[in-house]
C-alpha cells in the first residue's frame, strides 16, 4: 500500500532512520509501514482530492466538505467511509438525512479490487468492511450532542452510572468510540441551521459547543472528522451571476482545519464536479472529479 506524507515530516523519518542505522530490522517492510502509518492519513477514495489534502484526511483533524446540492458531498463521504473501513479502520457515520447507502459502499468496495481477485476473498473482505461501518441516525442537534459525548466516553470505556451527575452513554456507542478511526457527519449544517435563528437564543451557544466537541474528539481519539455543510447565496458577483458561500456563517469559519468547496460542472463538463481548498493549508488548489459506478475518478 502506498504511503503519502508531507515534506515537513521527512526530517523526523530521516532522524529515525539515522538513530537506527545499526539496526537492520528497521529496513524491513512491516517496520517501515508501521512508522509511516503514524503519519495518519486516511484516503478519500479520490486521488485528486487526496492530493488537495496533501495525503488524505488527516487523523486528529477536522475537514469540511461544502457545496451546493448535487456537487458530490455525500458521495465523497461514502467513498471515504468505504476506503477507511477497507483498510481496517472503524468508521462512525452519523446520517442526518437518510443519505447513507450500503449499496454504494459495496460499489465503492468493488472499485478497490482487481478484476482477477478471488471472489470468495472479495466477499469476505466486503463483509469485514461493512462490519466496520456503524451508521447512526441523528435528526436533531440534541441527539448529536448525546452521540458525540458517548463517542468521547469511548476513551475511558465507561458509559457512566445513571444518577451520578456525570455523563451517561450507551455502552455500544461507547465501545465503538474507543476504536474510531473516522467520524462522518452528513450533513452537519442540516442540524445546526434550524437553531441558528433569532427565535432560538441559544443557537450560537449550541454551534460553539458542537465545534468544541468535534475539535476535541479528533485529536483525543486520533481520528479524522469529516462533515458536510451546505451553501447559501452570497449575492451577485462581478459577472452578474449569483455567488454562494458556506452556510453556518463567520463564527464557524475556523472550526475545520480544512474546508473543501465542491461545485457542479456546467456546459460540456456537466457530468463532472470540482473541488477547491478554500480554507486551511493548500488554499487555492483545486481539481476536477467525476462520480462513477464504482468510485470517484479524478479528471
Amino acid at each position: 500500500r502506498a504511503a503519502i506524507f508531507r515534506c515537513e515530516e521527512l526530517p523526523d523519518l530521516i532522524e529515525l532512520a539515522w538513530r537506527h542505522r545499526d539496526s537492520p530490522q528497521i529496513l524491513d517492510g512491516p517496520a517501515i509501514e508501521q512508522q509511516l502509518s503514524k503519519l495518519n492519513f486516511l484516503p478519500t477514495g479520490c486521488d485528486g482530492i487526496d492530493d488537495l489534502l496533501e495525503g488524505g484526511l488527516r487523523q486528529g483533524q477536522v475537514t469540511e466538505l461544502t457545496g451546493e446540492a448535487g456537487s458530490g458531498k455525500t458521495q465523497l463521504c461514502l467513498s471515504a467511509a468505504a476506503s477507511a473501513a477497507a483498510l481496517g479502520h472503524r468508521v462512525v457515520y452519523l446520517d442526518t438525512g437518510g443519505g447513507f447507502s450500503a449499496k454504494r459502499i459495496k460499489e465503492f468496495h468493488r472499485g478497490f479490487v482487481t478484476a482477477d481477485a478471488d471472489s470468495a476473498e472479495v466477499e469476505q473482505h466486503l463483509s469485514l468492511t461493512l462490519d466496520l461501518i456503524t451508521v447512526l441516525s441523528v435528526h436533531d442537534i440534541l441527539t448529536l450532542f448525546k452521540v458525540l459525548e458517548e463517542l468521547a466516553l469511548g476513551l475511558s470505556g465507561d458509559p457512566g452510572v445513571p444518577g451520578d451527575g456525570g455523563l451517561e452513554g450507551n455502552q455500544d456507542v461507547v465501545d465503538i468510540g474507543r476504536y474510531m478511526g473516522l467520524l462522518v457527519v452528513d450533513s452537519l449544517s442540516s442540524l445546526l441551521s434550524p437553531v441558528i435563528t433569532r427565535l432560538h437564543h441559544q443557537g450560537y451557544t449550541m454551534m460553539a459547543s458542537t465545534a468544541s466537541l468535534l475539535r476535541s474528539l479528533a485529536p483525543a481519539h486520533n481520528c479524522a472528522v469529516l462533515y458536510t455543510n451546505h451553501t447559501v447565496s452570497a449575492g451577485g458577483n462581478d459577472r452578474g451571476g449569483a455567488s454562494i458561500k458556506p452556510a453556518l456563517g463567520t463564527r464557524w469559519t475556523s472550526t475545520p482545519h480544512r474546508r473543501v468547496c465542491l461545485g457542479k460542472g456546467h456546459g460540456n463538463d456537466a457530468q463532472g464536479c470540482t473541488a477547491e481548498v478554500i480554507y486551511g493549508p493548500g488554499t487555492g488548489s483545486s481539481c476536477a472529479f467525476k462520480v462513477v459506478g464504482d468510485g470517484i475518478r479524478t479528471l
